[in-house]
C-alpha cells in the first residue's frame, strides 16, 4: 500500500479478508479477529482478568460477557483499528495486539498489546510487536508507530525495548492520570 494511505484505506483493507501474520520465528500468528475468535478472547480476558488490571489497563472492565467481545468485533468503535489474536503455531491464543492509525497524521499508529499471564516471559509479545511493525511498515506504508506504557508496566516496556523502540518521553495518562512512559519505532 502506498504511503499516501488513508484510515478508510485500512479499513477497506481489513474488510478484505482476514489478515494473517506469521512471525519470523514461526513461533506466533497474528490472525485479525473474527466473531468467531468472540469465545477465546472473553476466556482469555476472564482468566486474566486480575492480571490485565493490574497497570490499569481498561480490558478486563470492557469486556464483561462473551457478547461484549463479540459486539467489539462486529461492531468496532474505531474501524480503522487493525485488532489481531496472538496465537502460538499451535494456535493457542494468548493475548491481542492492535494498529490504531493517527487520526492527526496517516503515516503515523499506536500499537498496543496485552498477554494472558499464562503467555508472559516466552517472548511472544516481543515477536508480536516485531511481527506487526513490520506488516506496519513494508505493508501498510507507516512512518512511525508510538506506544504508551504505564509507567509501572515494567515487562511491558521491556517487550518494547526488545523490539528495537526507544523511549520518547514520560506523560500523564488522559484516562487514568498514571505517569505512562511514550516509545516510537520509526
Amino acid at each position: 500500500m502506498s504511503p499516501d494511505r488513508s484510515e478508510n484505506q485500512t479499513a477497506q483493507l481489513a474488510l478484505q479478508g482476514t489478515i494473517e501474520l506469521k512471525s519470523p520465528s514461526g513461533r506466533i500468528i497474528l490472525q485479525q479477529f473474527t466473531p468467531s475468535d468472540a469465545q477465546d478472547i472473553f476466556d482469555l480476558i476472564n482468566r486474566n482478568r486480575a492480571h490485565l488490571s493490574q497497570h490499569g489497563d481498561q480490558t478486563a472492565q470492557k469486556y464483561q460477557t462473551v457478547s461484549d467481545v463479540l459486539k467489539s468485533i462486529a461492531h468496532p468503535t474505531n474501524p480503522s483499528r487493525l485488532r489481531f489474536a496472538i496465537r502460538t503455531a499451535d494456535s493457542i491464543l494468548v493475548g491481542s495486539i492492535n494498529l490504531t492509525p493517527d487520526s492527526d497524521n496517516p503515516h503515523r499508529g499506536e500499537v498496543g498489546y496485552y498477554l494472558g499471564a499464562e503467555g508472559t516471559g516466552q517472548g511472544y509479545a516481543t515477536e508480536a510487536v516485531k511481527t506487526l511493525c513490520a506488516y506496519a511498515f513494508e505493508t501498510l506504508g507507516y512512518e512511525e508507530l508510538y506506544a504508551k506504557v504505564v509507567h509501572a508496566n515494567g515487562p511491558s516496556a521491556r517487550v518494547l525495548l526488545r523490539a528495537g523502540w526507544r523511549t520518547s518521553g514520560v506523560r500523564k495518562s488522559a484516562q487514568t492520570a498514571q505517569s505512562e512512559m511514550v516509545f516510537t519505532m520509526g
